[in-house]
């Protein structure tokens, strides 16, 4: 941030702006305001268009890389997503191996990996909207098949769905 004091109007601008083109300028500007200014920092974040998580992870990603001295380059080329997912194992010593398999794998597979699986080779996405009684009584049917909850998720879900299928 500059020396000179920006309204609150001015600093969601700059940060929006960024957004499509600089995801690491935007990310470093957030953690600069939620070091300097934590109480606005949310605000900020909403007036710039980005939700509460969003803004949290890019913050964390400005956090965790900036001490690494990666250059920005390549933490562009690998892209906030990917950088949020290794985020959650990073050090110091494991620094270059994550990099390096992030840059080789797309988001599916770096989580599969990370996760201790092997992710499947040419896999379909399927995309389900659902009313929230229809996801509570599917989530249930994944459950009691084999689906594990984690987070706001499920893991295993994919061999759930197919021992659904696959009952005779």
């Amino acid at each position: 941030m500059s020396g000179k004091t920006m309204s609150h109007e001015e600093k969601a601008e700059i940060i929006a702006n960024y957004i499509g083109i600089n995801f690491l300028a935007a990310a470093k500007e957030l953690r600069e305001l939620q070091d300097i200014k934590p109480d606005v920092f949310l605000k900020v974040a909403e007036m710039a268009g980005l939700g509460k998580r969003t803004a949290y992870a890019l913050a964390r990603i400005a956090r965790q890389f900036d001490v690494l001295g990666v250059p920005e380059e390549r933490l562009r080329a690998i892209g906030w997503a990917k950088l949020q997912i290794i985020g959650r194992y990073l050090t110091e010593e494991n620094a270059g191996v994550l990099l390096e398999l992030a840059e080789k794998n797309t988001v599916y597979e770096l989580e599969s990996r990370l996760r201790g699986e092997i992710p499947v080779e040419d896999a379909r996405v399927i995309m389900l909207y659902l009313a929230p009684d229809q996801y509570e009584r599917f989530k249930a049917k994944l459950i009691a098949h084999g689906a594990v909850p984690s987070g706001n998720g499920l893991l295993r879900k994919e061999k759930a769905l197919m021992a659904i299928i696959d009952r005779k």
